[in-house]
């Protein structure tokens, strides 16, 4: 396990409560918001608590944060994933009928991420202040900034313009910011990263180098470049920044796609970036661990039934090694070792491979606290990078070069696929790489966000599977963006305009 699961899990009960939105102050007692005090940090230890602080808000609330599979609720409007009648709050967004009282919305897609950005604003705000060499500050700053740009860019995608708090206060009637504001704080943050973050691999997991900044500023730079910005000078900057990625050396695809999947495989070479949580029995701690066990199981295996997959997606998946990965096909009852095909399972639906995060390797979870499960959040993989640049470069020069085919075609030939046909146009070239990301990503946080910046999101709804959920009337693009929550809208009324 990394030094920092070790770090977030020992602080938690301490000095991360500095950085909560709700503490044991009260708001009318300090009407400035102020949540760190002037004399917090005094040395670089201290400092390092904190920022080690900021992390574990990425991971603090497994009932309903980011380790949750209510991730997933904004993103059910995409092809991959889908759930239940029993499961509203998922099947609201599947439907394309979003509820703004969506309680997995708020907790993992609102609160989580400005949980983060809170306390990253607390140390951001106060660090300049402390006798603390300034080598150690830059760096602070870098990965404060880092996880700052994370969260608005989580944001800016499910919600468009909201609030852009960049101090240490509590300022509840903070009005939208636009879109292109909060963009411009993304990069700021990103590029403050890439200019202080070191050139070489972060000393422990979960945490960014320069490399792995520019492989999100690369996301965002390409996200920019389609609706609803449609900044289509950002392809050559989402290339550059990609290419920066592949050039640099310090990540490459693992040969075989389902070792990333493995007990032990968080944090292999593949990973650029991902959010730490470590099981219940190497932390002691349910506030550090992920809810994607059970949760992601058939109820033929004393699973949840909460998220599963679409059979019109799993249906044009193509066939292979990566294929067999992604999915669980045939399930093992817990008792009596029952095989059930998914064609005659309770819900006949295949259910996600990737997530099946038991003690014993590739079994699912069945005893006691191990459905809280300690699988890290993969949020980039170098195989998202080798696509991105693919894409970007097609898009900003009018045609594929050969590094463009040689980096989907890396990823092709893993998933035992063969390579793309040479001479393909600028069109059918990208709707190809969009396609390979859809079948490499499945599940995996990336899949909505694609099809909506390029205007995919109605056609593929149209290949759903007649046993899968179906659009609520006509999706249009003033369904893309989710509502915010109706107890934000209580607090600031200039959120509902």
């Amino acid at each position: 396990m990394s030094t920092l699961k070790y770090i977030v899990s020992s602080i938690l009960g301490g000095v991360i409560f500095l950085g909560l939105l709700g503490g044991c102050q009260s708001l009318d007692e300090n009407p400035a918001g102020t949540l760190v005090a002037d004399s917090y940090f005094s040395t670089e230890e201290d400092l390092d608590a904190a920022l080690t602080g900021v992390y574990a808000q990425l991971a603090s609330n497994r009932w309903g944060g980011l380790g949750h599979t209510n991730i997933w609720v904004p993103l059910m409007g995409a092809d991959d994933l889908t759930s239940q009648a029993g499961k509203p709050d998922y099947v609201q967004f599947d439907t394309f009928n979003p509820s703004s009282t969506n309680g997995g919305l708020k907790a993992a897609s609102w609160t989580a991420p400005y949980r983060v950005i809170f306390a990253a604003n607390n140390l951001l705000n106060n660090v300049d202040k402390m006798p603390i060499s300034e080598s150690a500050k830059t760096k602070a700053k870098a990965e404060a900034c880092f996880l700052r740009a994370w969260s608005y860019f989580w944001m800016v995608r499910v919600f468009g313009e909201i609030p852009l708090q960049l101090d240490n206060s509590m300022n509840y009637k903070l009005p939208k910011s636009s879109l292109k504001e909060i963009y411009t704080q993304i990069i700021e943050d990103l590029q403050y990263a890439v200019d202080n973050l070191s050139a070489d691999l972060p000393s422990s997991v979960g945490r960014p180098c320069k490399i792995s900044a520019k492989g999100i500023l690369a996301q965002v730079y390409l996200m920019m470049a389609g609706y609803p910005l449609n900044e289509t000078d950002k392809y050559a900057l989402a290339a550059q920044e990609a290419k920066d990625v592949i050039d640099s050396g310090l990540y490459y695809l693992l040969e075989n796609y389902a070792d990333l999947w493995k007990w032990n495989s968080d944090g292999n070479p593949e990973i650029l970036w991902a959010i730490i949580f470590c099981n219940f029995n190497d932390c002691g701690n349910q506030n550090m661990n992920t809810f994607t066990g059970l949760n992601t199981q058939p109820s033929e295996e004393n699973g949840w039934d909460q998220v599963f997959c679409e059979i019109g997606f799993f249906n044009r998946f193509p066939e292979g090694p990566r294929k067999d990965a992604t999915y669980l096909t045939v399930f093992t009852g817990r008792d009596d070792g029952k095989k059930t095909p998914w064609q005659e399972s309770t819900f006949k639906h295949p259910f996600l491979a990737k997530y099946r995060d038991g003690m014993v390797p590739n079994e699912p979870n069945y005893s006691g606290s191990d459905h809280m499960g300690g699988r890290d959040l993969n949020y980039l993989r170098f195989a998202e990078i080798l696509l991105i640049y693919a894409e970007a470069q097609t898009m900003a020069d009018g045609a594929p070069n050969a590094m463009a085919y040689d980096c989907v075609n890396k990823v092709r030939r893993r998933a035992g696929l063969e390579d793309l046909p040479a001479g393909l146009n600028q069109t059918a070239f990208r709707d190809a790489v969009i396609d390979e990301k859809g079948w490499e990503f499945c599940g995996e946080y990336c899949r909505w966000f694609d099809l909506v910046r390029t205007g995919k999101v109605e056609e593929m709804n149209q290949y759903k599977d007649a046993g899968d959920l179906k659009p609520q009337g006509t999706i249009d693009k003033s369904k893309y963006f989710a509502p915010i929550p109706y107890t934000e809208v209580l607090l600031n009324p200039s959120l509902g305009d």
